[in-house]
């Protein structure tokens, strides 16, 4: 039997086996897109423009942050929805909702935030809400939940003799046995899961910025001579398993040393409030964040260590920090970024003031 094709079937035929070969192609290159590269700068961007209060500019970002990679984190997709609240694209934010649901985000937690009233206002919100336990069957049976209850038992291994009676001085020897048995059982999990991320175990029902399991890895610190993680979460930063602010704070812990910048702003908090007030040369000092003084090199340095990770430069992070201190509405800061300095009088306050920078 003889097949002849015309021309036209001939051109719409090899037109079809190039888009399926293209298609494939970019699948692959989906699949294994490195987070660093094709995520995390464009996210940087956005957070960018929500500062300079362009949410518009900042929503199409996002998108296209989102359409680079297999999935995005649940912190983006939340500011994301924000973005599309504050500029008239209900639908696309509730499309973000229901992202954050099918990783675990409750709806109890989605209905406290202020920040989605428009959201909830709009006539989609009713079918949101009604499809919400089909959401979150799908969320659970999707997700290794056992996983993450192994991995939460961790923490509370970690924590048991710590808060018995006596703590770290009577019970120390039994303390180090665990936290050795603990990375143990981490890097097994890991071996066997890879990095227990957001799409492997989801979120505890709100916007988690470390899971409690990380106590694991902050307990392995380079002066006990601690396993070291670096390449256990660089890798997962890659991958898109690990927000690269997180594994840039927990290799600074780690290392005893604040390489990263991951904590980038102080404050001092004195035991009596009103020491800290009122200061002829300072003013209010509670009201006042401090930087720690580094060199241009010191920097430099850092700006690289975090460049790896897909972070922004540290003085960009610092502003940042600052600007998620005064608009709550979006999910931008992290509790290490700031750290508390609490001082017995004034006298101690001041000297401590000194020998740091004040932002103005």
């Amino acid at each position: 039997m003889q097949f002849t094709f015309s021309p036209t079937i001939l051109r719409q035929t090899v037109a079809v086996f190039f888009l399926l070969a293209l298609l494939s192609y970019s699948s692959q290159a989906w699949a294994k897109a490195d987070y660093t590269k094709a995520y995390h700068p464009l996210i940087n961007k956005a957070e960018r423009l929500i500062m300079a209060k362009d949410h518009e500019g900042a929503l199409q970002v996002y998108q296209q942050a989102f359409s680079e990679v297999p999935h995005g984190f649940a912190r983006d997709y939340y500011n994301a929805a924000v973005c599309a609240a504050l500029t008239g694209h209900e639908k696309q934010g509730i499309n973000y909702l229901e992202k954050l649901v099918a990783k675990g985000v409750s709806l109890e937690y989605l209905e406290q935030q202020e920040a989605l009233d428009t959201l909830r206002a709009h006539k989609s919100w009713k079918k949101f809400v009604r499809k919400y336990p089909k959401r979150r069957k799908a969320f659970r049976e999707n997700t290794n939940i056992d996983l993450r209850a192994d991995l939460d038992e961790l923490w509370a291994r970690d924590q048991y003799f710590r808060q018995a009676k006596g703590g770290l001085r009577v019970h120390a020897d039994t303390i180090r046995k665990i936290e050795a048995d603990n990375v143990k059982k981490l890097l097994a999990w890991i071996s066997k899961h890879g990095y227990p991320g957001e799409e492997l175990i989801g979120v505890p029902d709100t916007l988690e910025q470390l899971p409690r399991f990380s106590i694991v890895i902050q307990r392995q610190t380079t002066a006990r001579n601690g396993f070291d993680f670096k390449t256990v979460l660089t890798q997962a930063v890659q991958e898109g398993k690990l927000d690269p602010h997180a594994a840039a704070y927990l290799m600074d812990q780690q290392q005893g040393k604040n390489l990263y910048r991951s904590k980038v702003l102080a404050r001092v908090i004195c035991n009596k409030p009103e020491d800290c007030k009122d200061d002829e040369e300072f003013g209010d000092l509670s009201s006042r964040y401090l930087i720690q003084r580094v060199s241009e090199e010191e920097e430099a340095k850092a700006n690289e260590l975090r460049q790896e990770l897909g972070l922004e430069p540290v003085a960009d992070y610092r502003e940042k920090m600052r600007y998620a201190m005064k608009d709550d509405r979006f999910k931008l800061g992290y509790d290490w970024a700031v750290t508390n300095y609490k001082v017995p009088s004034k006298e101690a306050a001041k000297v401590l003031v000194e020998s740091m920078a004040i932002l103005d």
